[in-house]
């Protein structure tokens, strides 16, 4: 249980979601399913992975990030 919960700590600051899968496009799906069911993550731990880790490191502006969420 502590790796688990240790796992999703450092998960939720450290991991983004990224791709090369060009050559097995259908493998994205699915890479994102597995992230999507995993029982140790919050919602928010996998909007971190998806998105906001990424945001942060690229440090994208407030208005950037509106306009990519429709706002």
């Amino acid at each position: 249980m502590r790796q688990t919960v240790l796992l999703s700590c450092l998960v939720s600051m450290d991991v983004m979601f990224g791709s090369d899968h060009m050559v097995w496009p259908e493998t994205i799906e699915r890479s994102i399913n597995v992230k999507n069911e995993a029982p140790f993550l919050s919602e928010a731990q996998k909007r971190d992975i998806l998105y906001h880790n990424a945001a942060r490191f690229l440090r994208l502006n407030e208005t950037v990030i509106a306009r990519h969420h429709g706002r």
